[in-house]
């Protein structure tokens, strides 16, 4: 109960008013969506940005194997929407089913028939359809695809695509009712794509008004959402890239008028973002709720925004952002990213981790130290261990984590972050940072952590302020293919022809671990610990490469 109050009492009011009337709507009677006018196709409705995602659909004879989040699900020529024959199927594997992304990579006769299933099958009077068939973001998402394709595919005035359209009004209708103010975010951002989306395929009148609503949504949302550095303020390089993408499609739509230039002011901030949270291997870092697929993977972004703009921004070899909290360091093909910045917005801790002072650390193109990632949206033991500091190359005390984390979303308690010191160096930076996560603790101990960076060695210097003698314990996860044995000189961590020593003054210790790359993927790796013990409240950590060998 505590923690539900500390997590009610950052919520706006008028977040709280908008879930409160989103629930009385849900739980009033069902009944189909009343019909409405269609109007009238506009006469170059737009393509699609982005080319199409695949591996999503594997026919299988007269079968089909639809695969989200690591979980396949076969299905015959009718699709069960309800995913009976599958009861251990999530609301978000549900909700990936009613996304109908799958579409963009079948022909024109399977996309109208599944598109024509779709509308006899979910006529939006089932009880509950609001958490998958009809609720808001599923139905962001599927409105766009078949927008997209009906004219990507030319198909808008064939007599096949005409109940598609008619559907698409009273869904896009559905949705000016029910946009997700209460949640925001991401969520928002993308029932604002598929306003505006609609109002460049349709014309007249309703067309109008969900422009003028969307565009006008869509200023707001990126005052709110995109701090002058640039990065998403949910600070999930992943989502940062789903809403970078999303803005694109929204510039793409609008085309130009008097809300162009604040739209491309923050579009050429989120490039910058964008292309500075990437690895060499061209993907995200893993920092909260990321995945290597969860999105479009930035240079798809970026090449994209590149033929809107006709450039695209050079990732910087010392950056630093301040408010979404990452600061790094890219030399050629080698790349470390650190985040010490706050878990997320304070209404808004979704896709919040405890990895305040965590880092990744990619040398001659390869990760070598990684983030733990995340493989599952399902409150349980895996969904706790992804938010926990525990499992974050951080600090952490024994039964204690940064942050009030409860259910799969929720957050009580919250740290503050204070950013002491930052300053670029010759071949690197020095950050020190410290927050009060584990303030609740007798004693009220802070953690404070400095690092030296440079291409081939990082110094990590972790102290508690003041002293505790409750125990603490730091964690290095190491990508997959990289492996470890412990000398008397440390550890020495092997991928390929990279070497990299560990030196520390404590015992180190090699543990099983995982690693979640990707919703529903799990590898087995290990993770480097480090135990404080109840004596020490300081200690040096060194990481230096003894061996470098590019392309190895």
């Amino acid at each position: 109960m505590t923690r539900a109050i500390a997590f009610g009492r950052r919520v706006p009011l008028r977040k709280l008013v908008s879930r409160i009337e989103r629930d009385l709507r849900r739980r009033a009677p069902r009944r189909s969506p009343a019909p409405v006018v269609v109007p009238p196709l506009a006469a170059r409705p737009p393509l699609p940005l982005f080319a199409p995602r695949h591996g999503r659909l594997e026919r299988v004879g007269d079968k089909f194997l639809l695969i989200f989040l690591g979980q396949s699900f076969e299905t015959g020529p009718n699709v069960d929407w309800r995913c009976r024959r599958e009861d251990s199927a999530s609301q978000l594997w549900r909700m990936n089913l009613h996304y109908m992304e799958y579409l963009e990579e079948v022909d024109d006769a399977l996309f109208t028939d599944l598109a024509r299933q779709w509308i006899g099958g979910n006529l939006g009077d089932e009880p509950e359809c609001w958490k998958d068939s009809w609720n808001s973001y599923s139905l962001s998402l599927r409105v766009v695809v078949w927008m997209q394709q009906l004219a990507a595919r030319r198909l808008c005035l064939s007599e096949a695509a005409a109940p598609l359209i008619t559907s698409l009004a009273s869904q896009i209708c559905h949705l000016e009712k029910n946009l997700e103010t209460d949640l925001g975010g991401n969520h928002l951002v993308k029932n604002i794509k598929a306003l505006i989306w609609a109002s460049a395929f349709f014309a007249g009148p309703m067309a109008d008004r969900w422009r003028a609503l969307g565009t006008r949504l869509l200023i707001d949302e990126l005052a709110r959402q995109i701090p002058l550095d640039g990065v998403h303020y949910e600070r999930s390089p992943s989502y940062h890239c789903q809403v970078f993408a999303d803005v694109l499609e929204c510039r793409r739509a609008l085309g130009v008028g008097p809300s162009t230039g604040r739209i491309d002011e923050a579009l050429e901030r989120m490039a910058q973002a964008t292309a500075d949270l990437a690895h060499p291997d061209g993907r995200v870092a893993l920092f909260n709720d990321a995945g290597l697929s969860m999105s479009y993977e930035p240079g798809e972004c970026l090449e994209v925004y590149a033929r809107l703009f006709g450039s695209r921004p050079t990732p910087q070899r010392v950056f630093a952002y301040p408010q979404g909290g990452y600061f790094g360091l890219r030399n050629g093909a080698d790349y470390f990213v650190a985040d010490f910045g706050r878990i997320g917005p304070d209404d808004l801790p979704a896709h919040a981790h405890g990895d305040i002072g965590s880092f990744e650390w990619s040398v001659a193109g390869e990760r070598i130290f990684v983030d733990q990632g995340v493989f599952e949206y399902v409150a349980g033991e895996k969904r706790r261990c992804a938010r926990s500091a525990a499992n974050h190359n951080t600090l952490c005390f024994e039964n204690a984590d940064q942050a009030g984390f409860f259910s799969a979303f929720r957050c009580g308690r919250r740290p503050d972050v204070n950013v002491r010191f930052y300053d670029r160096t010759k071949d690197g930076f020095v950050l020190e940072g410290s927050h009060n996560g584990f303030a609740n603790l007798p004693g009220r101990p802070i953690h404070v952590r400095r690092l030296s960076v440079r291409s081939s060695e990082v110094v990590i210097r972790d102290r508690i302020e003041p002293f505790t003698k409750r125990a603490a314990t730091l964690g290095f996860l190491l990508h997959p293919e990289a492996k470890a044995e412990v000398a008397d000189d440390g550890a020495r961590i092997r991928r390929g022809g990279i070497e990299i020593l560990m030196i520390c003054a404590q015992k180190i210790e090699i543990e099983r671990a995982v690693w979640w790359p990707d919703m529903g993927r799990e590898r087995e790796t290990t993770r480097l610990r480090v135990r404080l013990g109840s004596d020490r409240s300081e200690i040096t950590t060194i990481l230096r490469v003894s061996s470098h060998s590019v392309g190895a």
